[in-house]
């Protein structure tokens, strides 16, 4: 059983401001080698907007960003891309995908950076202490530094993000023990101003008798309009939200339940809190509940909100495991749940939700690219001209800025920025028409030896949105050299032009007269010759390539 109980933030008083952690002092900062470039300007503004549904080609690209386990996390931010590594990170533009500067420090561990509006704050240590960065975001001009020992800043996950809000990074400063017969002194929550490193303000903070120091944490993920700070003591859990600017407390609560976790998800002055699957609710800048959202199905993780134009959404399965999106008013704490597509990765932007899958359909190459609008709940599904079942892996991570689809896969090292264009021809097929598909068996005219039969065979139909469409397969079966072959051919892809079948194949250039071939195995090959994707098998690995040099020759 869990429940949450509101509590005033009765305790939390304001002390006075002004003093820095350094005063004249500057022993403890740590002496920080950096290897960095700067830009000349800002970042230009982008519209918070992936592309409108069309036939999706590639933009640009960045390479370089790590495979496996050696992938680099990227963050979108403020028009940019940070891409962060060991000891730093590589900014690029995220509307163009050209690189704007770097900032890295040698030998140190980079440990979380968070950026507001025009602030960047970095964290790091090493073995001569920890130490904070404060950066121009737009430029990566130093501005300030400081010893980062005497306060511990709040980090999640994978790249380190740390929380700030509304120009103040948070820090938990430990109170040293006292004696036996003193009474202990409270820990104190400290904010520096991101612009200039100095205390902003600090508060007495008391933890719950008996609690796990270790098991605290503030939301970072928030978009910096509410801070909210989490500690858990064996089944119960404590939040603490506060005003970002000056520290005012805003509300507080605890709950109760087995889950040693609780999520946290900040948006426009809303908090999303879970407990576990069967226990959220959704409260307002001023503590008082929103919305709750108990019943709605269980998280795709991470439990996050989402901005779905003016509302916030929240993206879960529903009670047959189907995905959904849960849009949530504000105002009037209204929900309404759409039903979405099952897609391995999703994001919304610019009251659209886009959903990527590995599969367009069948066994068609292209991924699938679902978009929905939240407003008219019109549902619009195209290929994205991206092969997830080739060695390029699995989404790592989706995106949108500008207009483009940004899109990163675990094993292709890359960062692709996609882009729409309108076609007259059917969208679901990336504007190529259903009778430009060529049948099977006209590929397979040249085979070894004599031809002992042929067995056209139609592969779906595949429903695709609101098309469908028949794959045409076809088997040959020969003798040569007084042994029976087999050779199998099956359409995979028809694009309205060659460059967007590129990509779909990852293969070597000019193998057997083809643009790309890829040999997933001795007898089977994936080939490409201009739009036209086909997958070739042959019973007798010596006869693949003539088999292959047949179909290619068959092609348009």
């Amino acid at each position: 059983m869990s429940s949450w109980r509101i509590y005033g933030a009765v305790g939390l008083l304001l002390l006075t401001t002004g003093c820095s952690l350094l005063g004249e002092d500057t022993e403890d900062v740590p002496d920080v080698k950096r290897d960095q470039t700067f830009a000349t300007a800002g970042p230009r503004q982008l519209t918070d907007a992936g592309p409108a549904p069309g036939v999706m080609r590639e933009a640009w690209r960045v390479k370089g960003l790590g495979q496996g386990e050696e992938a680099r996390p990227i963050r979108l931010e403020g028009g940019q891309l940070f891409v962060a590594g060991a000891d730093g990170f590589d900014v690029y533009d995220a509307g163009t995908g050209q690189k704007r500067w770097r900032y890295r420090e040698p030998g140190r561990e980079l440990t979380g950076f968070a950026v507001n509006k025009d602030d960047l704050v970095v964290a790091s240590r090493s073995k001569a202490g920890s130490h904070l960065t404060g950066l121009a975001s737009g430029t990566g001009r130093l501005r300030w530094e400081r010893g980062g020992d005497e306060g511990r800043p709040f980090t999640h996950g994978h790249g380190g993000r740390l929380a700030m809000g509304e120009g103040v990074v948070p820090l938990l400063v430990r109170a040293e023990p006292s004696g036996r017969d003193e009474e202990e002194e409270p820990d104190e929550f400290l904010a520096l101003d991101a612009a200039t490193g100095e205390e902003r303000w600090r508060r007495p903070h008391h933890a719950p008798s008996g609690c796990d120091a270790d098991t605290r944490s503030a939301a970072t993920d928030t978009d910096g309009s509410v801070l909210v700070f989490r500690e858990s003591c064996r089944d119960d859990h404590y939040l603490y939200a506060f005003n970002p600017s000056d520290g005012k407390p805003l509300w507080s609560r605890t709950g109760t339940s087995d889950d040693s976790l609780v999520g946290i998800s900040v948006r426009a002055g809303a908090t999303l809190i879970e407990l576990d699957e069967h226990t959220r609710t959704l409260v307002g800048r001023d503590g008082r509940e929103i919305a709750n959202l108990n019943g709605i199905g269980e998280c795709l993780p991470p439990c996050s909100l989402w901005s779905v134009g003016d509302d916030l959404g929240l993206i879960h399965f529903d009670e047959s495991r189907n995905m959904a999106l849960s849009v949530i008013s504000v105002s009037s704490g209204q929900v309404r749940t759409l039903t979405t597509p099952h897609d391995t990765m999703s994001v919304t932007a610019g009251g659209r939700w886009y959903g990527v899958s590995s599969k367009l359909g069948g066994n068609l190459l292209p991924a699938r690219l679902n978009v929905l609008d939240a407003a008219t709940e019109q549902l619009t599904t195209m290929p994205l001209p991206l092969n997830l079942e080739s060695d390029v892996g699995s989404l790592r991570w989706l995106g949108t800025a500008g207009g483009h689809l940004l899109v990163a896969t675990s094993k292709g090292g890359d960062l692709v920025a996609y882009a729409s264009t309108p076609t007259e021809g059917p969208l679901e097929l990336g504007g190529a028409a259903k009778d430009e598909w060529p049948q099977a068996c006209d590929l397979l005219k040249d085979v070894p030896g004599k031809t002992i039969a042929r067995t056209p065979m139609v592969e779906g139909p595949v429903k695709i949105g609101s098309q469908e469409l028949a794959r045409s397969r076809c088997h040959v079966d020969y003798s040569a050299d007084g042994e029976d072959g087999q050779a199998i051919v099956e359409v995979l892809w028809v694009a309205a032009n060659a460059a967007e079948a590129d990509g779909l194949v990852n293969g070597e250039a000019g193998l057997y007269g083809a643009d790309e071939v890829q040999k997933t195995s001795d007898e089977v090959a994936h080939v490409r010759k201009g739009r036209f994707v086909v997958k070739v098998q042959s019973r007798q690995e010596d006869d693949l390539q003539r088999i292959v040099a047949g179909v290619v020759e068959a092609l348009p």
